[in-house]
């Protein structure tokens, strides 16, 4: 990785999901910055010693700031970044649109009656309103972004990239591709040890599993020697990486389908689906994953979904 000019940067991150991967990428003349972490203290102290460590001066030597995604580990500090560094924060599009319109109250509140409307009981309701007043802090946005458009050129540290956009995780996520040393600046879209979160929270895509395997698919299609992710270890088996995520999905929505006895709310099978206990954060990423596949199994006409006039819905075989 480092032969290529890039440099892993790991910030800490308070969730069971301890950590994500950021990186400096060397060029001749200054740094590109390729996302950001969360809005903290803890990780403004972690870039400070990234750039002691390869004496860079932030104000002077970072051209740019690339984000895979619009995620709040990966977008959070990108405001902070830009008026340290002065530097223009890239992003796809699609990307844009979401950060700039989804951490707002009135995109809380429509997501909140999303999950009342597939079984939240109103106490977690209560519950996840406030972690997420708390949970405001974490993300600062940039004053501008530019756009990074699919298969644009762009240099990362020795080598020249294109941009791809791969859907699923995160609407307008990016990755990054050299085909001639064949690495891959995966972002949260191919991981290794977890399989990345497919959630659907009531805006966007309807069926984010599809785009995500369709994404996958589209990857099927490259040569990738190394994998260099938002999380996790770099890694070197790609395609043997894909196809164990497309059957994992596979199995999961069978499983799914086990789980939908008479009509059910999506709150009740995810219920079902994780019978643990779960913090407030997994929680969401629990309903947000249950309902990806509940809707990838409505549209392929395996399951039925059912609103009544109060606006529940269920869902039944």
């Amino acid at each position: 990785m480092e032969k290529y000019g890039i440099y892993q940067v790991t910030i800490a991150l308070p969730f069971r999901l301890n950590h994500v991967h950021c990186y400096l990428a060397r060029q001749q003349k200054g740094w590109t910055i390729l996302d950001a972490g969360l809005n903290r203290p803890e990780t403004q102290k972690t870039w400070q010693e990234a750039f002691d460590r390869y004496s860079i001066n932030p104000q002077e030597e970072i051209n740019q700031v690339i984000l895979t995604h619009y995620h709040p580990d990966h977008l959070g500090f990108s405001g902070a970044l830009q008026t340290w560094t002065q530097a223009p924060v890239f992003m796809s599009k699609e990307g844009q649109y979401v950060a700039q319109t989804l951490w707002q109250p009135s995109s809380y509140e429509r997501l909140y009656q999303f999950f009342q409307n597939h079984g939240l009981p109103l106490p977690l309701l209560k519950q996840m309103s406030d972690y997420d007043k708390g949970f405001q802090s974490f993300i600062r946005l940039p004053e501008q972004f530019h756009t990074i458009e699919e298969g644009q050129k762009i240099q990362l540290g020795e080598l020249t990239y294109e941009a791809i956009l791969t859907g699923g995780h995160a609407e307008g996520h990016l990755c990054f591709y050299n085909e001639e040393e064949k690495v891959f600046l995966g972002g949260d879209h191919l991981l290794r040890r977890i399989t990345p979160n497919i959630s659907y929270y009531g805006h966007g895509e309807e069926n984010p599993l599809q785009v995500y395997m369709d994404s996958l698919q589209k990857l099927q299609t490259l040569d990738i020697s190394m994998v260099i992710p938002g999380h996790g270890p770099v890694f070197h088996d790609a395609q043997e990486r894909i196809l164990e995520i497309l059957h994992h999905h596979e199995e999961r929505l069978e499983i799914v389908l086990d789980h939908i006895k008479g009509e059910r709310t999506a709150y009740q099978i995810c219920q079902s689906l994780f019978n643990r206990e779960l913090t407030l954060h997994e929680q969401r990423f629990a309903m947000g994953e249950t309902l990806a596949h509940l809707y990838y199994l409505v549209e392929k006409g395996e399951i039925h979904k059912k609103a009544e006039a109060s606006g529940e819905i269920f869902f039944s075989r």
